[in-house]
């Protein structure tokens, strides 16, 4: 009987550091703010935080 190779499937989904996304605080983008906007191919986006703490992102 042979005995096959398997390899961890999850292994196939890690990426090494230099090509992971970009991490910023939501402090460092709103700063002292409850809001900002972003343009985005020409469109405003508003990112503001809720009374309870979210982040919501609206047209």
């Amino acid at each position: 009987m042979s005995e096959k190779n398997t390899l961890n499937p999850l292994s196939t989904f890690v990426r090494s550091a230099d090509v992971l996304p970009k991490t910023i605080s939501s402090e460092a983008l709103l700063g002292e703010m409850k809001q900002i906007f972003i343009l985005h191919e020409g469109r405003s986006y508003q990112l503001r935080i809720t009374k309870l703490g979210k982040l919501i992102l609206t047209k």
